[in-house]
């Protein structure tokens, strides 16, 4: 049966609980603060937010899948500043080899996902005596920073259509300043080729693919959609005893149908974004004005009905009340720009952490919750906002290039304002 017509919608009565927040309008934020939920979810939304959130905090067992390599037991390890659900300090590394010819193998020697850690101390027998794994000599590596998953359900929300109308706007709008995002074309989970939205490079076009890929690569628990465990630093015949773990009822990984990664999804697609310290600050003008804004885009709007997978089944929930109609103040394009020759990465197009996005291409970074981060640039090896503007394009050859121009011809009081108007995001 086509999935359109799987499709069954849910009207239910707004729900009234105890930990959500009073709302002003349809399209208002939380008010909470950060770690709370979207207003205005529905009572199976509220419960799904709840169920997740304990899925995000925990740290997993061997029974339940994790390992035989990780980066850590579970999602709050990493995404945990300033509080559950935010970034981290700590950086991913991928690591290549870059052959003779230019040529690129992602996956030499257990490439392109470091995992220092493994599962041996946690499985009782003592039989399992696999060791985390170490960037190869030689190899090409790149480093990129831990980002928050505030308000991910509403840029999850965002229409393809809409970006894609994005791409063409600037296309036809922005030639003057070199500005021409494009949309990285992936694959989802039915097979649809749509624009990707999460990650560095825009690789991912869904929420659950997303998690999918944390939960496989990071915490080493295969499922539905990342099938197949990695191979310790490349050697794919993997102890038996690292590996062989006895499911249990709640098993999250493959033989569940997905329920793991759907929790956490849940738990992502609820949460709400931070909301900006301050409003109507004169930088914003400048922000306007110089050019910012061509792909640091203020705002999308979620389309008026809003439907979500549940399973992989193709049952869906909707219209979502937190979710339809939503003004999504991101500051982002979600579109790759080429970001030029100083700022171009280490792994070409075609793999795992990029798709289609090339060396010097990077999904614009979203600005909301700006306020609260310690680091910034893909790499985190920026540290002060004034820094991370000036790394747009320095050399000149990003289409940035021109917009930076602007802003450096700014008198230093304008500068200062702008810089506060985005710290204030």
């Amino acid at each position: 049966m086509p999935l359109t017509q799987r499709r069954f919608t849910v009207f239910l009565a707004l729900a009234s609980i105890s930990f959500l927040v009073a709302i002003s309008s349809t399209n208002a934020q939380a008010q909470g603060g950060l770690g709370s939920p979207l207003p205005n979810l529905a009572p199976s939304e509220a419960k799904a937010f709840t169920a997740g959130q304990s899925q995000f905090f925990r740290l997993w067992g061997v029974q339940e899948g994790l390992g035989p390599l990780t980066s850590d037991g579970g999602c709050s390890r990493c995404h945990k500043q300033p509080v559950i659900g935010g970034g981290a300090a700590r950086l991913l590394t991928f690591y290549g080899l870059t052959n003779p010819d230019g040529s690129f193998d992602q996956f030499y020697l257990g490439g392109p996902f470091l995992q220092p850690l493994s599962n041996a101390p946690f499985i009782k027998s003592g039989l399992c005596t696999l060791q985390g794994e170490q960037v190869p000599v030689g190899a090409t590596v790149e480093k990129r920073l831990t980002a928050p998953v505030f308000g991910f359900g509403l840029v999850d929300a965002i229409a393809d259509a809409d970006i894609l109308n994005q791409a063409a706007f600037e296309l036809n709008n922005y030639q003057a300043d070199g500005i021409h995002g494009v949309a990285n074309m992936v694959l989802d989970y039915h097979q649809v080729l749509r624009p990707g939205r999460f990650g560095r490079k825009a690789q991912q076009p869904t929420l659950l693919q997303q998690v999918a890929a944390a939960f496989g690569h990071d915490l080493g628990i295969t499922n539905p959609l990342v099938k197949t465990e990695d191979c310790p630093q490349g050697d794919c015949n993997i102890d038996p005893n690292c590996t062989d773990n006895t499911p249990v009822p709640n098993n999250t990984n493959t033989g569940s149908g997905g329920k793991g990664i759907f929790n956490i999804s849940h738990f992502a697609r609820f949460l709400a974004p931070a909301a900006p310290q301050q409003t109507n600050l004169p930088g914003q003008t400048i922000f306007m004005s110089i050019g910012c804004n061509e792909c640091h885009l203020p705002s999308y709007q979620t389309p008026a009905q809003v439907f979500y997978d549940t399973d992989l089944s193709g049952t869906q929930f909707g219209p979502s009340p937190s979710l339809s109609n939503q003004l999504v103040n991101l500051y982002s394009d979600l579109l790759l720009h080429d970001m030029g020759k100083k700022n171009a990465g280490t792994f070409p197009a075609n793999t795992l952490i990029t798709n289609q996005a090339t060396q010097q291409q990077w999904r614009t970074t979203p600005l909301w919750g700006i306020f609260y981060r310690t680091a910034f640039w893909h790499n985190g090896s920026i540290k002060d906002i004034p820094s991370a503007i000036l790394q747009h394009s320095p050399d000149g050859t990003g289409e940035a290039a021109a917009v930076l121009g602007k802003y450096q011809a700014l008198s230093p009081s304008d500068q200062a304002a702008l810089v506060a108007f985005v710290q204030s995001l």
